[in-house]
């Protein structure tokens, strides 16, 4: 259809502008997108199952006009989200409120109207308002990632659904505004054809007077010139034979030559020596074959006069038979980006090296896509295929002993909410069954509304060390249990009769030892509350004046619980030796041996001893043999 000269897509591209208000991308925007919606979905959060119930509440976009007759679309939503976590007996209820921003380019159609081109949202294009300070915690950020999928499920699937609605139709408006009448199998046909950039064939051609005549032009036109000198990168086309018929200011500009100097095959001149050869076969083989040209090749830049990394990539131009009409192709100076890369590997040869080294196992998380990625030495402490590997959280969650999780799940939390240090020591399961015991640490890093969205750390294997430990743990309380006994056997405590008790002391006296005498003479004392203690010193070959002290403040503890210290058995070169150190023991009782300090606790106590000769008596057959022992009141 004409009118004024013009087609219906040209027609329709000028009528974008007056037809394509902004009441008019509000209204379509309300009618593609839901409005209310309600979605459940499952929730793991440190090894925690949630349930969650999401409400999604539309309301009014907000439409700007933006550049190149594009328009941003803003649709608020309000959302409620119940979530019920296992182990919690009550549910919790969160509101958030989130923008998706869409970017709406009307583009002319054929028949006459309008396609409403709605570009794939991205993740960031849900944004969500800042959350106050109090709730800017882990389990936020995770429910707005959720929600942020979820959101961008909807919207993507229903775009996807709604091609033919986002069609505005012009044809009938424009035919009843001109007061036309247009034949309806016309209108009809021209309703069914499909726009002209999806009709066979459709591109843009050069313009002039060879595309007139249909024959097709090897030179660039005017146009294409035009377009290639306010390109930023380096753009050059070629004749079917190979030879350069164009380059760009680009490309003048950084080889500081003319395009004489260039064109044809003069751009050889600035190829390194070394990658001739190979340059020129690989652009041979592409034009015999018709194949895209790609390679890799240094050329020789004039403000430093180094030569420098390039990629070099051209497409073929056909005619509607087929054949090569013009190659165009593009440059690119990737020189500090193949540094960047060197440096890059560089650097990981290093890591790597120092995490194999170090005998560490390194994890990454990253939190927002509930994703995990391990080092070869971690897969290794377990005993795992990287293959077989889950490569989530709860993968490795449900590895851990069950009696560790509550502990990590706490320390993951402490540190996710309240940036504490986060280290812990677990068991975590071996692929044969049996635990692993690794000590853990990491960090996580946040964004600007303090949400932790990646965490990594390292991890070792602390097995062996464990049952070292163990085991000297094991032989420590049994050296405890020896030395015990050793005690107890160097300090030994009888009671020889009801109220008196004896201790006898073996070897030397030290400090240690009378402190550790005195311990368990008086706590023997306070428990049977007796009224006599003998001090055997049978058994000390030598007493030096620090000894004797001992012995003095052992009496004299001994005393203060109401009982009193008996000494028996100072030997004759002991006696000698108190004698010539002028030690005074006349406040101590000191008898001769343990028989006569028994003798004198029993008398002191009202107990009378006497002896009987039995075996006299029962030799002499006496009728009258008294009893061995008997004891009288007094």
């Amino acid at each position: 259809m004409k009118n004024g000269g013009f087609t219906l897509e040209e027609l329709g591209r000028n009528l974008v502008d007056l037809a394509m208000t902004e009441d008019v991308i509000r209204r379509r925007a309300t009618a593609l997108l839901p409005v209310a919606r309600r979605e459940e979905r499952e929730l793991k959060v440190l090894g925690k199952v949630s349930r969650l119930a999401m409400d999604f509440h539309a309301g009014d976009p907000a439409v700007t006009r933006g550049t190149s007759g594009a328009f941003d679309v803003a649709i608020p939503y309000a959302l409620t989200v119940r979530v019920e976590t296992e182990g919690e007996a009550e549910a919790t209820v969160h509101q958030l409120t989130a923008t998706v921003a869409l970017r709406i380019t009307p583009r002319p159609c054929a028949p006459l109207g309008i396609f409403l081109d709605i570009a794939e949202p991205a993740a960031d294009s849900v944004l969500f308002a800042d959350p106050p300070v109090s709730t800017r915690d882990y389990l936020r950020g995770r429910l707005e990632e959720e929600v942020r999928r979820e959101l961008l499920r909807l919207v993507r699937a229903r775009l996807a659904d709604s091609h033919a609605e986002r069609i505005v139709d012009l044809e009938v408006p424009l035919v009843r505004a001109l007061g036309l009448d247009l034949d309806a199998r016309d209108a009809r046909d021209a309703r069914d054809a499909p726009p002209p950039s999806r009709l066979r064939g459709a591109s843009v051609q050069p313009s002039g007077a060879a595309v007139r005549r249909g024959a097709p032009s090897s030179e660039p036109d005017t146009q294409l010139r035009l377009f290639g000198n306010t390109m930023p990168i380096q753009v050059w086309t070629a004749r079917p034979d190979g030879q350069l018929n164009f380059v760009n200011k680009a490309v003048l500009d950084y080889f500081d030559r003319t395009e004489a100097q260039i064109l044809g095959e003069g751009w050889l001149g600035m190829l390194h020596p070394d990658d001739v050869p190979r340059t020129v076969a690989t652009w041979t083989r592409s034009l015999e074959t018709g194949q895209p040209y790609e390679t890799e090749f240094r050329l020789l830049r004039a403000s430093d006069q180094a030569y420098r990394e390039h990629v070099v990539s051209a497409l073929p131009q056909r005619d509607a038979a087929g054949n090569i009409v013009l190659w165009i192709g593009g440059t690119t100076d990737v020189a500090e980006l193949r540094r960047a890369e060197a440096a890059l590997r560089q650097s990981e040869a290093r890591y790597r090296l120092f995490a194999e080294a170090s005998n560490e196992g390194i994890w990454f998380w990253n939190i927002r896509e509930d994703t995990t990625e391990w080092s070869d030495r971690m897969l290794a402490i377990i005993g795992v295929r990287r293959e077989a590997w889950g490569g989530t959280f709860m993968s490795f969650f449900e590895r851990v002993h069950p009696d560790d999780r509550s502990a990590l799940q706490a320390a993951l939390k402490a540190h996710l909410e309240e940036r504490r240090p986060f280290e812990a020591e677990l068991r975590i399961q071996h692929e044969n069954g049996e635990y692993r015991v690794i000590f853990t640490r990491g960090m996580a890093e946040w964004d600007e509304k303090g949400v932790p969205f990646q965490m990594a750390g390292g991890a070792t294997d602390i097995t062996e060390q464990k049952r070292h430990q163990a085991m000297l743990q094991e032989r420590r309380e049994i050296i405890e249990q020896q030395q015990e006994a050793i005690r107890a056997l160097s300090t030994p405590i009888i009671e020889v009769w009801k109220g008196v008790l004896t201790m006898p002391v073996l070897g030397v006296l030290d400090e240690q030892r009378s402190q550790q005498m005195m311990e368990v003479l008086l706590e023997a004392v306070a428990r049977t509350r007796c009224r006599h203690a003998i001090i055997d010193l049978t058994g000390v070959s030598a007493l030096d004046a620090a000894t004797a002290d001992h012995v003095l403040q052992l009496i004299d503890a001994v005393a203060m619980l109401g009982a009193q210290g008996i000494v028996v058995g100072i030997r004759p070169e002991v006696a000698q030796t108190v004698v010539s150190l002028g030690l005074d023991l006349s406040n101590i009782k000191t008898l001769s041996n343990l028989r006569e300090g028994l003798r004198f606790a029993m008398q002191s106590s009202g107990v009378t001893v006497e002896r009987r000769r039995r075996r006299k008596a029962r030799r002499e057959g006496a009728d009258d043999a008294p009893a061995p022992l008997s004891e009288r009141g007094g």
